[in-house]
This record gives C-alpha cells, sequence and structure tokens, in this order.
C-alpha cells in the first residue's frame, strides 16, 4: 500500500483555501461512508476462506501496525513516497482471516501507526483512515468474488489481483484530493503513482500468498521464511540510507565550494538551496555573526515558495543568539515541534509553522560565526534522523572552515582592491568615471612634452553644456546626473582610444586630442560630438531633454611650451564661444582676450552678492542611524541671485576658491552655523549630543585667521565647542601637511572635533589618519549610491567603516536616497548618516522642529516633511 502524503494530500492541503479544504473534508466524509456502507452490507456477511485459522483480529492489528512502521520512503521531487509491507498482511489476511475481521484490524492498526508514530492530526489522518478502509474492504470484495469461480489452484492471481484493486483505489482517492487542490484534474501525477506503487504492492502482496500458503501447509516453516523477509526488508532500508549518506557527502563538497563564488548574492541563495535539496527540507538559514558577536549579524533564507533573503539585518537577533548559545554549548540540535526536545529550538520551529528542525553552530577552534538552521522535513512520515543531524554538524563545520579561509582570501583581497580603488578614485571622475583634473592635466603634460621632441602637437577641447542647470532646477540632481553620465559616455564613443575625455567639475568637460591634428580634424571631432549631443536624451519616468554646449578649442603649437597654457587657451575660446552665441566652437586666438576678465567681472558679481546678503545658509539634518534621532545638521551654503534665482555651490564655490572669496563665506557660515545650534540646544536641552558640521575650505586650513574665527564663533553664540564639527577634505590635508596639522591641532586644542569629508574619494592614507586629530569620517556619496548594486563600492564602503571602528571614529554617510542604502549602511554599523531620505537642505526656522523630533524604527525612518525647502539642485555640496 502507497501514501503519498507531499506532492498530493500534503502539499496540497497546505496551500488550500477554505473552501477547498471544506470539499476535501467532504470528500473525506463521503469515503469513510463509502466505506461503512460497503462494510456493513457487504463485508460483514462475506464467509471466512476455508484456510482461515483461528487468531485474534488484535494480533492482525498488531501485524498492520507494524508493517506502517517499517516502511521504505522514497523522495521523489516534492512528493514522499511511502512504501510499506501492509499489503504483505493483506494478502495474507484475505487467506488466513474472515474479511470483517481483516477490514477492522487494517483500520485499528493503521490508525495507531499513522496517529502514535506519524503524528497525523485532523484532516489528514481521518482521509487516510477513510481510503485505507475503504480500499480494504474493496480488497476483500474482490476476493470473495473470485475466489470460488477460479478455484484453489489460481488462488494467488485472485490475492495480487485484490491487493492490486486496494492500492489503485487508494490512488483514485489521492488523485481526487490532487484535483481539488490544483482545482482542475491533471491525469499523470495518477499514473506516477501508480507507476512508483504497483511494482512494490505486487512484490509485496507475492510474499504475502507465500506466508499464506505456507501457514496453511507447514506453519513451523514461517519462522524460516520469516527471517529473510525481515533481513530483505532491513537490507533494503540500509541501502537507501548508506546510498543517500554517500549521496549528500557528494553535494557537501559541491555546497560548500559555493561559497567561494564572486557573486555573493547569488552564492548564498544557491548555497541555502542546495542545503534545502540535501536534507529535503522546506527552509534553510543562514545566520552570520558581526566582528563583534551580534553587531552586524545578518540572516539569510531560502524557503520553498519563497524569494530568498541574502544578507538581511538580523530582525530579531535574541531568538538567533539564544540558538546560537545552545547549539554552541550542545552541539546540533534537533526537535521535532511538540516533542520538548532542545526547548529553544522547538519554539522557533513552532513560530515558523516548521514541524521539525535542526540546527548546528558553525564553529572553528578561535570562534563561532553563526549558525545554519534547516526546517520542515518534506513528508509527513519523516522527520530529521540522527545521521541528518551528523550530516548538519558536518555541513556546519566546512561551512565555518570555509569561512574562515574565505575571510582571509578576502581579507588580503579587499586592501589589494581597495589600494587599486583608491588609486581609481584619486584620478577619475566618481559620477561619470571619466579621468578627473588630475589625470587629465598629467596627460596633456606628457603630450606637451613628446610634442616638443616630435614636432607632432595635440589639441584640447573645452566643453561647458548649455542647457544643464535648468535640467537640475526642474527635474533634481538625479536627472541631472544621469544627463552628466550619458554625456560622458557620448564623448568616449567620439573618440579615437588615444584620445582622452574627462570631466573637470560640474557641467564641464575637455578633451584631449593626440596629434597629429589640424583644425579640419577638430572640426570633423566636433561634429561628432554635436550630433551626439541632439540626440534626446531620457531621464527616467518619461522625461526626455537635450543639451548643448559651448565648445573652446586650443591647437599646440611650437609657441606653447607647457600644458596648462594650452588648456587655459581652449578656457578663453570657450567662454568667448559662450558669449557669442550661436557658434558652434571656436579655436583659440590671441584676440580673443585672457578669461581673467571674464572671472574678473564674476569674482566682482559674487564679492557684491556677499555684501548684500544674497548668500544665505541652509541645513541638512543627519540621523543617528542606532536611534533614527535627528542629532544635528551640516551647513550648507546657496546663492539666491536675483536673476537667476537660486545658484547651486557647484555654479560658485570654485570661483569663490580662485579668488579668494571662499574665507568670507566660510566666515559667514560658520557664525550662523553656531547661532543655529546654539539655538538647538537651548530649544532641546535634553538632546546631549546634537551637533552641527561646517566645511572648511583649503583657504581656510591655510589662513592664520582661522582659530580666531572659530574662537569667536563659539564666543558670540554661547555654543559648547565639542557641539561644533569641522569638515575638511582629503586634499586639503595633502596641501602643506604640516601647516594643515598645526592649524587643525590648534582647533582641536579649542574643543571642537575635525571631520574627513568624502574620505575614500582623494589620497586616503592611514598615515594622515595617525598624524591629523581626526574624529570622524563621511563615507563619500558615490561609494553609498553604489551599495547593493556594485561590490567595489561595497567593499569600499565596509572597509571604511571597519577601519574608522577600528580607530574609534565615528562615520557619516553622506547621500542616502533610498532606503535600501540606508539598511546597508546601517547593517554595516555607519553612526550616522544624511541624504534626501530623510530631508533635503531645510531653512534654519524649521531645524529646531526637526531636532526636537522622535523619529524612530526598525531601520532609519524618513522623517515627515516639515517646510521644506524644494531645492532640487544637483549636488548638496557646501562651502568647501
Amino acid at each position: 500500500m502507497t501514501t503519498m502524503t507531499n506532492g498530493g494530500l500534503v502539499a496540497g492541503i497546505r496551500r488550500l483555501q477554505l473552501g477547498v479544504s471544506q470539499r476535501i473534508g467532504l470528500l473525506t466524509v463521503a469515503l469513510g461512508a463509502a466505506a461503512v456502507l460497503l462494510f456493513v452490507i457487504v463485508v460483514d456477511s462475506l464467509p471466512a476462506a476455508p484456510t482461515a485459522v483461528t487468531l485474534p483480529w488484535g494480533l492482525w492489528a498488531a501485524a498492520f501496525a507494524v508493517s506502517e512502521v517499517l516502511v521504505v520512503h522514497v523522495q521523489w521531487k516534492r512528493e514522499s513516497h511511502t512504501f510499506s509491507i501492509s499489503d504483505l498482511v493483506l494478502a495474507a489476511g484475505l487467506v488466513l482471516t474472515t474479511p470483517s475481521d481483516l477490514v477492522v484490524a487494517q483500520v485499528v492498526g493503521t490508525a495507531f501507526a499513522l496517529v502514535l508514530y506519524r503524528r497525523q492530526r485532523g484532516l489528514r489522518v481521518a482521509f487516510n483512515l477513510a481510503q485505507f478502509a475503504l480500499s480494504s474492504c474493496m480488497a476483500t470484495v474482490v476476493f470473495n468474488l473470485l475466489a470460488v469461480p477460479v478455484g484453489p489452484t489460481w488462488l494467488w492471481i485472485v490475492q495480487l489481483l485484490a491487493v492490486a484493486v486496494s492500492t489503485v483505489t487508494a490512488a483514485l482517492a489521492i488523485f481526487a484530493v490532487m484535483s481539488l487542490s490544483e482545482g482542475r484534474p491533471d491525469v499523470r501525477p495518477l499514473l506516477g503513482m501508480l507507476g512508483f506503487s504497483l511494482p512494490f504492492t505486487l512484490g509485496s502482496a507475492s510474499i504475502g500468498v507465500v506466508v499464506a500458503r505456507t501457514s496453511a501447509h507447514d506453519p513451523a516453516a514461517l519462522v524460516m521464511l520469516a527471517l529473510p523477509t525481515m533481513l530483505i526488508i532491513f537490507a533494503y532500508r540500509a541501502y537507501t540510507r548508506a546510498r543517500e549518506q554517500q549521496e549528500n557527502l557528494r553535494l557537501l563538497h559541491e555546497v560548500t565550494s559555493l561559497l567561494h563564488s564572486d557573486d555573493t548574492q547569488e552564492a548564498l541563495g544557491d548555497f541555502l538551496a542546495s542545503v534545502r535539496s540535501a536534507f529535503r527540507a522546506d527552509m534553510a538559514e543562514l545566520v552570520l555573526l558581526g566582528p563583534a558577536g551580534r553587531e552586524g549579524a545578518t540572516v539569510s533564507r531560502s524557503r520553498e515558495g519563497h524569494d530568498p533573503v541574502v544578507m538581511a539585518p538580523l530582525d530579531d537577533p535574541e531568538d538567533h543568539q539564544s540558538l546560537l548559545r545552545l547549539a554552541s554549548a550542545s552541539g546540533a540540535l534537533t526537535t521535532r515541534t511538540g516533542s520538548g526536545r532542545g526547548q529553544q529550538l522547538d519554539d522557533y520551529a513552532a513560530g515558523r509553522g516548521l514541524k521539525d528542525a535542526m540546527a548546528a553552530a558553525l564553529r572553528t577552534d578561535d570562534r563561532v560565526h553563526g549558525l545554519l538552521l534547516v526546517g520542515g522535513r518534506l513528508g509527513d512520515v519523516t522527520t530529521f534522523s540522527s545521521s541528518d543531524l551528523a550530516l548538519l554538524d558536518t555541513f556546519a563545520r566546512h561551512v565555518a572552515t570555509s569561512l574562515e579561509r574565505g575571510r582571509l582570501e578576502e581579507n588580503l583581497r579587499q586592501v589589494t582592491d581597495l589600494k587599486e580603488q583608491l588609486r581609481h578614485q584619486a584620478l577619475h571622475d566618481g559620477l561619470t568615471g571619466l579621468p578627473n583634473r588630475t589625470l587629465f592635466l598629467d596627460r596633456v603634460r606628457h603630450a606637451v612634452d613628446t610634442a616638443g621632441r616630435t614636432r607632432v602637437f595635440p589639441a584640447v577641447l573645452y566643453l561647458d553644456l548649455d542647457g544643464f542647470k535648468p535640467v537640475n532646477d526642474t527635474f533634481g540632481h538625479e536627472a541631472g546626473d544621469v544627463l552628466l553620465r550619458t554625456v560622458a559616455d557620448r564623448l568616449r564613443g567620439c573618440l579615437r582610444p588615444a584620445d582622452t575625455a574627462a570631466r573637470l567639475g560640474g557641467d564641464e568637460f575637455v578633451v584631449l586630442l593626440n596629434g597629429p591634428i589640424d583644425r579640419f580634424g577638430v572640426a570633423r571631432v566636433v561634429e561628432r560630438i554635436r550630433t551626439q549631443l541632439d540626440v534626446p536624451i531620457l531621464l527616467g519616468e518619461g522625461v526626455v531633454t537635450t543639451v548643448g554646449a559651448s565648445i573652446g578649442i586650443a591647437l599646440g603649437n611650437a609657441d606653447i611650451a607647457d600644458a596648462d597654457t594650452l588648456i587655459r587657451n581652449a578656457d578663453i575660446a570657450m567662454y568667448a564661444a559662450k558669449r557669442s552665441g550661436g557658434v558652434d566652437f571656436l579655436v583659440y586666438e590671441p584676440s580673443l582676450g585672457d578669461t581673467t576678465v571674464t572671472r574678473k567681472d564674476s569674482a566682482s558679481e559674487l564679492a557684491e552678492a556677499i555684501r548684500d546678503g544674497q548668500l544665505r545658509t541652509v541645513y541638512q539634518p543627519l540621523i543617528d542611524m542606532r536611534t533614527g534621532r535627528p542629532i544635528g545638521a551640516e551647513a550648507l551654503v546657496r546663492w539666491e541671485h536675483p536673476v537667476d534665482g537660486l545658484r547651486s555651490p557647484d555654479q560658485f564655490i570654485a570661483l569663490a576658491e580662485d579668488s579668494g572669496l571662499i574665507t568670507q563665506i566660510g566666515e559667514l557660515v560658520l557664525n550662523d552655523a553656531c547661532r543655529q545650534a546654539a539655538r538647538w540646544v537651548a530649544d532641546s536641552p535634553d538632546q546631549e549630543d546634537l551637533l552641527v558640521t561646517v566645511n572648511l575650505s583649503a583657504r581656510q586650513v591655510a589662513d592664520d585667521a582661522i582659530v580666531e574665527q572659530v574662537t569667536a564663533a563659539l564666543a558670540d553664540s554661547g555654543l559648547e565647542p565639542h557641539r561644533l564639527v569641522l569638515e575638511i577634505t582629503e586634499t586639503v590635508l595633502m596641501h602643506d601637511r604640516d601647516a594643515a596639522a598645526a592649524t587643525l591641532w590648534l582647533l582641536k586644542g579649542l574643543g571642537v572635533r575635525i571631520a574627513i569629508d568624502d574620505f575614500g574619494t582623494g589620497y586616503s592614507s592611514l598615515a594622515y589618519l595617525r598624524r591629523f586629530p581626526i574624529d570622524m569620517l563621511k563615507v563619500a556619496r558615490e561609494f553609498v549610491d553604489g551599495l547593493g548594486r556594485d561590490a567595489h563600492d561595497d567593499v569600499i564602503t565596509r572597509a571604511i567603516v571597519e577601519l574608522a571602528n577600528t580607530l574609534g571614529l565615528l562615520t557619516v554617510a553622506e547621500g542616502i536616497e533610498t532606503t535600501q542604502q540606508s539598511e546597508t549602511v546601517a547593517a554595516l554599523g555607519c553612526d550616522i548618516a544624511q541624504g534626501y531620505l530623510f530631508s533635503r537642505p531645510i531653512e534654519a526656522d524649521a531645524v529646531s522642529a526637526v531636532m526636537s523630533a522622535s523619529v524612530v524604527s526598525e531601520i532609519i525612518r524618513p522623517l515627515a516633511p516639515l517646510t521644506l525647502e524644494q531645492d532640487v539642485t544637483a549636488e548638496l555640496a557646501s562651502a568647501s
């Protein structure tokens, strides 16, 4: 007899809605009623076979119960087939006892096995008993109908046929349940069941026929027959276990090797899916601890019918920590829900709807790395055995060893990759990937030096985009970034491999055309660039735009001895082209004049703006990643131009640096920030960790007056020094290390704190972290933007946070714009975050309301809009 519990009844019932479950209940009632009617009307009045012996029906019930315990389980995909020797007992009972006793004995004995051994309950056990009763009645009726016509010589054929009818009846009942579960009949599963069960049924029944005949003619020979029969049964069960273990050991190497894949997301998903397959389980879960135990712990999970979860922050760490302590103390654990074994694991399995579970700690000699859990053994007739538990413990040890070895290899790889990434970042623009000013200037110098020897002169194109600012103002900085990246990609496609395109900043690009090149060759390049810029650019969400460019060209010649002059000439030609309007490009001529005139005019305009109070300070809140509470803000400068409207820092900070006006702007921002922060503290006196951050430019750090300015700002505002954080870039530190170190130590002496802004995009030398009084590292927006999408950015960000933790420094993640980024930096252990997800820069009057808010969530909940400025500038840069 075969019971299919997973692919048919079990898997179906678990997915049923209420209406389907009721229909299965009605089917069960119908099967039971049919069995009762058939028993009362037909079976109870049938005579016993002439060969029947006088044995109590209880002995036959015990035989059926034992037959349902001594089973062989065969797993096929999600279907669990159970082959028992009940067909042997049924075939023998047809000729050795009365039909009524045989039916009653099979129902009672099977009920004991299903309830006490297989732990079936409710509708499931009711259905199985109903179909057993009906199948047994059908077997006795068929046997008694055909026994007399066939005669004693061929009675064995009737016995086999009766048992086969019993099996077909059971298969049809299960097929009916499957049809109700799936909502439509499909004959293929029925054929599959019969193909699996009938051969075993007939083989088992054949042995029953032999037992019956032997009992009738020589009962003493049963002892001799019982021994080889039991040996065959136990040998087959041992064979299936050995083959299963051999298969699992083969899988062990394959599964653990998946952890070394380059794609961590895919590797963990494949690994856990393979673990589920190896143990025929509904769920597999891997908990990995952070470096400091529970901090930074993650969970990865694979479950049947659900999307895999990979490296998610641990939502209930106490739950897993309890399991981990138990597994670490006791080794591998197993439980069957409700059994009371491994109470902690039992509660865990029951809470997730698993009938059983196993857990093993991932341990090596020096530490515990995490926990591997497997739950929900497929098939109600089976649960995890001691051999499964031993195999899981072996899995766990191999995984722990792989993690330990992989951790060392990964650390070495991270160091190498980090060095390469830092070198690349120091020479390339983070947004577009093009060479930056440093690398471009180096290549132009090399080209000019080579031309001095070969007389093959290069040319430089200077491009300033027309229409970039309206895109930023209208659609926001994300759209502006898309535009800049698209322009960069198209520039690359217009050039030869030997040429170089670079981004200098903002919307300014430059191109180096290596010689030999003349006016006609340059004109062809410009034509290709113009053609590419004329193609519409998709900014997202159905927004399409086009952008133009003012292009200035400088042709190298024998009179140009250095790269700076060549680039400056291209800059002059570009400004002349922009002023002329409607000109595709201009080639530099001495008559075009010097850009210093234009820049002097712009500097005068900026100086006038400072005097007239057109510059104002806005603030972007800083969020504590552990509590979700705002703990301060970064001061950012904006220019409210009377004609152009709001100007973002990338439009005037470079000019302010070149003209020296940055010191005045910085002093204005510093004074306003200290006054506002003092007001926040007064409005929220219970928040002891409120702070404000202010950027210092290279000129400010180099100015001896900066210490006096900070001292005066603190004294005038009454702000406590430790609440003021001064941000500097890595480039500032490298201008004059000795002077910068002296200035920063003097500032540190005032009690203020020092932060490195955009850490990782500059020199990123570990030496200056020791030499300078650093308190905080700010992870650059470029790295945060790539989290979860760029493995290099993940590695760099994790390395920065771990470095900061090692040195006892706070970390701030800039540019948080999505919930995924927030969750990722929180999982990495970042202390503070800021970005559009929480708030855009807001006016000073709104900051006090934000500071007094108490916003706490599972990760970090975005702040509700207050009086937020509708500022959609592309770069939230400040006065540095």
